[in-house]
């Protein structure tokens, strides 16, 4: 009977691990004292729903459906089509590298514009995609029918080949 008594002294594993405050027998509440950190994908979330309300009408899901038509429809007759819809809705692209996609329409007015477009954003680009546009316009001048593109690449390409 004299170890039953020491043993009744002795702490369990299951007091010395509530102690410790490992155990999976202790409520969430008491082991949750420490401070919460924020839930990494809600902010994530939270901060692309401000991105979108930012850029405005380019924020919307029907301005990614067609952006994303671009791209995928590049190579197939109905490319120039989906690129004229969006211009006509959006404007030209803010980027350089779907910029460039579009000079493939053979519309001379959409091409002009996107080399306009590409003057304004060039210097913000960093190098390599630099390179791709230097190459770009010099491969749109060389190839081009129109001498109005054709004026347009080399003076792009007259202000921007020297700064690379």
């Amino acid at each position: 009977m004299a170890e039953y008594e020491d043993e009744r002294e002795r702490p369990s594993w299951r007091e010395i691990d509530r102690l410790r405050d490992r155990s999976r027998h202790v409520r969430r509440e008491e082991r949750k004292e420490r401070v919460e950190r924020p839930d990494r994908w809600k902010t994530a979330r939270a901060k692309e729903a401000l991105e979108r309300l930012l850029k405005g009408e380019k924020g919307t899901l029907e301005h990614d459906k067609l952006y994303n038509k671009i791209h995928s429809s590049y190579g197939t007759k109905s490319f120039t089509k989906n690129v004229k819809s969006y211009i006509e809705k959006y404007g030209l692209p803010d980027d350089a590298s779907t910029l460039m996609l579009i000079m493939d329409t053979k519309e001379e007015d959409i091409i002009g514009d996107a080399i306009d477009k590409l003057a304004l954003i060039y210097n913000e680009l960093p190098q390599k995609l630099k390179e791709d546009v230097i190459r770009k316009i010099s491969i749109v001048k060389l190839v081009e029918r129109s001498e109005k593109v054709r004026r347009k690449a080399e003076a792009f390409l007259e202000n921007f080949s020297a700064t690379k």
